[in-house]
């Protein structure tokens, strides 16, 4: 039996208002694309589609876990997360809730179990 295997690549990188109305991000983002295709023809991938966004970092109290380095919203700061919005829907695996214990911002799986965003609390 045939099967189709539909598979999702999330990458990020930092940059700033500056680069993306100067369209340094652009082009950036271009040639990226360029050499991801090449290697997805390699393996006889097919691209399908793509987007870009943009999350604010401060904004969304964003930040990285201080002891395994996940991207993380700080809940502390930030407890609506991404209010509930379908646009951000397929990140809550790739950005992990956190908030601060003891002076340290740390991620969901670092939190302890007593604290009120960390994992099975």
């Amino acid at each position: 039996m045939k099967q189709i295997a539909i598979r999702k690549h999330f990458s990020y990188f930092t940059t700033t208002s500056s680069e993306i109305n100067g369209c340094v991000f652009d082009e950036k983002i271009e040639k990226f694309d360029e050499e991801f295709h090449e290697l997805l023809k390699k393996y006889d991938f097919i691209s399908l589609a793509h987007e870009t966004r943009f999350i604010p970092i401060e904004k969304m109290s964003l930040c990285y876990c201080e002891k395994c380095n996940e991207l993380m919203v700080n809940r502390d700061k930030n407890p609506t997360r991404f209010d509930r919005d379908e646009f951000y829907n397929d990140l809550a695996y790739i950005i992990l809730d956190g908030g601060i214990h003891e002076g340290k911002e740390l991620c969901q799986e670092c939190l302890p179990v007593t604290h009120r965003w960390g994992l099975f609390s």
